[in-house]
């Protein structure tokens, strides 16, 4: 009898389980920033590091030479300066993709 009342609460339990599964759906939009090669030529005199205040990269720009850098609408470039974040060079924006920027200029 003890058996036959397990096997009952057990069977029980079991259909319990396989039909109350619910379905939940989320509509979250997830944004993905497009990214954007912004060329920087240090046409300077002296090697000069950056860093992306939006990725936290940071590079050197060798004299005469033209560097890439992805970033995102509204990045912003800033000297990097002893470990530290120095002045603002530039915001980035979709129209400076792919185009040559002097560093002199900017």
């Amino acid at each position: 009898m003890k058996k036959t009342i397990l096997l009952v609460f057990l069977a029980l339990g079991l259909m319990a389980m396989n039909t109350t599964s619910v379905t939940k759906t989320s509509n979250k939009t997830v944004v993905v920033a497009e990214k954007f090669d912004i060329k920087i030529k240090n046409d300077t005199n002296d090697e000069v590091r950056v860093i992306n205040a939006g990725s936290g990269g940071s590079y050197s720009l060798t004299k005469n030479a033209t560097t890439t850098i992805k970033m995102e609408e509204g990045d912003k470039l800033h000297y990097y300066e002893k470990g530290k974040k120095g002045s603002l060079i530039l915001v980035a924006s979709k129209e400076m993709h792919g185009k040559v920027q002097l560093l002199s200029k900017i």
